[in-house]
């Protein structure tokens, strides 16, 4: 079976306008279109009733058994499998200004594509989600798979949404799609996808980093050695129960803290509030003469 599995649409897609494309943007599906961590928390406190209720701000760190509300990795995931089956996917209501910002992009001659880290299960629901809030938008839907171990389940003929619909068989990185596509920007709200974009891949795609989430509120920076508490999981790292249980959620806290206030980001990321921010920055880009891929 080949690592990437390619579905050519013969519908239910919106062609670029007429002319020379401008340039390929590349966007990221959770919390930069769909509000999913917002569902998350509304399904998380109706199915396990968790006291004090949990709220986006306990949603400090990208990986969930980082923060409040959820257990070890094993446990965690149990957990995420089981919001999913419950119709996470489809609950959640779009970004506000998603649609809008889009449309204007698609307008200036912009080529969309969406790079989503969700695997081949979540692929109907993820089209028919778009199908519903944000049609006739995107050119292409790359599904990376990175959070599941993806083995093909079945063959599709077309994608639903897109002129093509992307399935990796294989985890592949954000990066290395956005060279494959010739995106000229990665718009994403996660500081550890862009991290990788910019600093581990050759070359950096240039990143938006998008939303005043908690999750990317504060990145390290390399001038400060990461205490080893903080380290991922198999690095030995603790998750927040384990820091609880240590008595040291205090001091993880005022790390996290003094990092916000610091503010690092590496060159060729930049962060945008909304979508508003994101139409305005590639508006400025425009006006430096630097359109095209």
């Amino acid at each position: 079976m080949s690592d990437v599995q390619v579905n050519e649409a013969k519908e239910f897609f919106a062609p670029s306008p007429a002319g020379p494309s401008k340039g390929t943007i590349a966007v990221d599906m959770d919390d930069v279109l769909a509000q999913t961590n917002q569902t998350i928390v509304e399904m998380h406190n109706a199915r396990y009733g968790m006291q004090p209720p949990l709220s986006l701000a306990d949603f400090k760190h990208y990986l969930y058994w980082n923060n409040r509300g959820w257990g070890d990795a094993k446990q965690t995931a149990k957990m995420v499998v089981e919001l999913c089956n419950a119709g996470l996917y489809g609950r959640s209501a779009p970004v506000p200004g998603a649609r809008e910002g889009l449309q204007k992009l698609k307008d200036m001659g912009y080529r969309l594509i969406i790079i989503t880290a969700r695997g081949e299960s979540s692929r109907e629901v993820s089209e028919d989600w778009i199908a519903e809030h944000m049609p006739d938008l995107f050119d292409e839907i790359h599904f990376t798979g990175a959070f599941v171990h993806l083995a093909a389940t079945h063959e599709e003929d077309e994608g639903h949404v897109a002129r093509r619909a992307v399935l990796s068989h294989k985890k592949r990185t954000k990066a290395e799609i956005c060279h494959e596509t010739g995106a000229f920007v990665l718009i994403d709200d996660s500081a550890e996808n862009v991290l990788h974009a910019t600093l581990h891949s050759s070359p950096p795609v240039q990143c938006l980093l998008f939303g005043t989430y908690g999750w990317n509120a504060s990145i390290p920076s390399p001038d400060v050695p990461i205490h080893p508490d903080d380290r991922a999981l198999d690095d030995g790292g603790l998750t927040y129960l384990e820091k609880e249980a240590k008595g040291a959620l205090g001091e993880s806290e005022e790390r996290w803290e003094e990092a916000r206030k610091r503010g690092w980001v590496p060159d060729g990321v930049e962060r945008v509030a909304d979508w508003e921010g994101v139409v305005e920055w590639v508006k400025k880009r425009e006006g430096k003469g630097e359109e095209g891929s």
